[in-house]
């Protein structure tokens, strides 16, 4: 690293740090959850009216491949990052080695709905299905799927509160959730509660999970920005305590945020993962 690069370095998480200290404690619920996605899903649709083509969807110029501070290898760089796709490549990781033989999924938190055709596309032998607590979110995934011409089904669910006839799609293999359980704050365990019992092998996680930061000063910081904004907490926990399923974490060395180390959770039903 030369000196100009240590200096834009250092600068940078000085004014990081003294955001963090600043922010006040939000609280996270699913009303402001759904005022802050609302309107960013709306705004996804001029972005599907330009696309072209499902790569173009995908990845999106000047949104998905941004320049900045990324947690790059576990450390903080200036480079330029997919970090969708590199989820997305990780997720479709995860379910070859640890569900080979899945053939449906549903996600929870669905977004927009890019996950699901990325996973159709590069896994055509699942049938898709998404969970979205936002409704334009829901509406933008339809479109998606109806110009690209790929089979994937969209429904609104609120995940933590709605009662069970909402569960509108079938139990399929597997489910996962992508920075879902992030907006869930302390309740995750009322979201496995209610995921798991539609699933026939296990589900995969990829979150921000505190309990695994690693202890150095960015790790740290990231600690009390995550409690500041009222994301995800004690999931780790959670994850271990429900009955039937196994949990195994992998760490995941980079992320779109440089304050954030993600983990990827696979819980596994001991009797359907086969």
């Amino acid at each position: 690293m030369n000196d100009n690069s240590a200096i834009k370095k250092c600068s940078y998480l000085a004014r990081l740090s003294l955001d963090v200290l600043r922010r006040p404690r939000h609280r996270r619920d699913t009303v402001a959850v759904t005022d802050e996605y609302n309107e960013g899903w709306r705004k996804m649709g001029q972005h599907l009216n330009a696309a072209k083509t499902l790569d173009e969807w995908l990845t999106i110029p000047h949104f998905d491949e941004g320049k900045g501070f990324f947690n790059i290898d576990d450390k903080l760089t200036f480079t330029s990052f997919n970090s969708s796709g590199f989820y997305r490549e990780t997720l479709v990781d995860v379910i070859r080695r640890h569900f080979p033989n899945a053939k449906s999924i549903t996600e929870f938190g669905a977004g927009v709905g890019r996950n699901l055709l990325y996973l159709k596309r590069e896994m055509p032998q699942l049938d898709v299905y998404g969970y979205e607590l936002c409704l334009p979110g829901v509406e933008i995934a339809e479109a998606a799927a109806e110009k690209f011409g790929i089979s994937a089904q969209y429904e609104p669910l609120d995940y933590l509160n709605d009662p069970a006839e909402k569960y509108v799609f079938p139990v399929t293999d597997v489910a996962f959730t992508m920075f879902s359980l992030e907006q869930v704050s302390n309740r995750s365990s009322v979201a496995l509660r209610n995921i798991l019992p539609r699933v026939r092998m296990g589900s995969v996680h990829l979150e921000p999970v505190p309990e695994n930061y690693p202890l150095t000063y960015r790790g740290i910081l990231a600690r009390l920005n995550h409690w500041k904004v009222d994301y995800l907490s004690g999931f780790d926990r959670a994850s271990k305590q429900i009955a039937g399923f196994t949990s195994t974490v992998e760490h995941m060395r980079s992320a779109h945020n440089s304050l954030m180390f993600p983990s990827v959770y696979i819980l596994r039903s001991v009797v359907g993962s086969h």
